[in-house]
């Protein structure tokens, strides 16, 4: 037998053999670094309050949460945050600007309770909680609390969190060695559970929209937009001797969002012929009942019909013995208002010499914002000696928010 040959023959299989073992062995170093008596807790998860990057002032909020792999006495659990990789064993960095708090607090939410102590180590990277006398947690019992005094790192992207449980509270196993174990990139040791979770930061989304100033303003009598044309008077616009006219048509419609509400200015002369007027119902509001005869005034009253109810400036309140002006006044049309004693009656005013100067005189305020629709009342009658002609106005009604 060729002996040389045979060496020849066998060397490469003895070769793979021998790499195959150096391939293996770092494998069993890596599985023992776990250190793990228990196994894997299951349900894991981390909640983060805050995702933003670097979240000052240790405030944001970690809810952890997990199921132990066993049933086992607890002394201790410890979340490890690392910039590297979520497997125990490996050696952890700490994620750059992390920390849990100096003197963290937590918030027992299941499976432990407020009884527990709070503590950091790693220059803030870990966070412990221990219980001298043990807490018996098996695979049905969920273990959720709130790590309350985060500060999240200062860079956009994926961290990792490593949960340990320890089943000692002495010894090897004692609270100093697992906090101290990792100071120098380490990982944590001597645990009984353990368990790996992937977090990251991310930016925020920012939304914006505008709500502006707004004030819808309506004069009308039948639909909004369109010109209020009143014909005041009988049949043929003829105002009489016997008693006034009145025409409630014209509405007005305020809607605005403005803090303060608005007001409402009435702007325009009386009833005006050429060089003649009819007089105007003046600032203290007439007096419009019985007897009704030869009375020669122009002037208005105001009353709300729906939505905010507005004050109404003295001169149109349009007060009367039986209440306002909205119970007394209506519609005559070609018909003048002819009352006997003892019927209600209504008050009318027109204070020309506000409503001609510069911005008018106020007719109503609005004390907040919202909505209102309310009713103009017109009314008219002349006396005897009342010169002819065709009277006319222009009226304006001018609304202002205060914002």
């Amino acid at each position: 037998m060729n002996t040389r040959l045979f060496t020849q023959r066998i060397t490469p299989a003895y070769v793979v053999f021998v790499m195959l073992l150096m391939l293996t062995v770092p494998v069993i170093f890596s599985v023992a670094n776990v250190h793990a008596a228990g196994g894997q807790v299951t349900n894991r998860t981390l909640q983060m309050g805050d995702d933003t990057i670097n979240t000052s002032g240790g405030t944001t909020n970690y809810l952890v949460s997990f199921n132990p792999f066993s049933t086992k006495t607890i002394y201790g659990i410890i979340v490890d945050f690392c910039n590297t990789d979520p497997i125990p064993g490996d050696v952890c960095t700490a994620p750059t600007g992390f920390g849990v708090g100096a003197t963290p607090t937590f918030t027992a939410v299941s499976g432990v309770s407020s009884s527990w102590v709070a503590a950091s180590a790693n220059s803030q990277r870990t966070f412990e909680l221990t219980y001298a006398t043990g807490a018996a947690l098996s695979s049905l019992t969920p273990v959720s609390f709130s790590i309350n005094t985060v500060t999240n790192p200062t860079v956009v992207g994926t961290f990792y969190a490593r949960i340990f449980t320890f089943s000692a509270y002495s010894g090897a196993g004692s609270a100093a060695a697992w906090l101290t174990a990792g100071s120098t990139g380490q990982d944590i040791t001597d645990n009984w559970d353990y368990g790996g979770i992937a977090l990251s930061t991310a930016q925020t989304v920012i939304v914006t929209s505008k709500v502006q100033e707004q004030l819808t303003f309506c004069v009308y009598i039948t639909i909004c937009g369109t010109q209020a044309i009143i014909n005041l008077g009988d049949a043929h616009d003829v105002l009489s001797t016997t008693a006034p006219f009145v025409d409630n048509t014209t509405t007005y419609f305020l809607s605005t969002n403005a803090s303060h509400g608005a007001v409402v200015y009435l702007k325009g002369a009386t009833l005006t012929s050429g060089t003649n007027t009819i007089p105007a119902a003046g600032a203290t509001p007439f007096l419009y009942g019985t007897p009704s005869t030869n009375i020669d005034f122009f002037g208005i009253c105001s009353y709300n019909t729906s939505g905010i109810v507005p004050t109404v400036a003295t001169d149109y309140l349009g007060t009367s013995n039986s209440g306002s002006c909205a119970s007394t006044v209506t519609d005559t049309g070609a018909t003048a208002v002819v009352t006997s004693l003892g019927t209600p009656y209504a008050t009318f005013g027109f204070n020309s010499t506000n409503t001609t100067s510069t911005y008018g005189d106020l007719l109503a305020t609005l004390a907040v914002p919202g909505i209102t629709t309310n009713q103009l009342a017109l009314a008219a009658g002349v006396n005897l000696t009342q010169p002819s002609g065709i009277y006319t106005t222009t009226l304006q009604l001018i609304a202002t928010g205060s914002y």
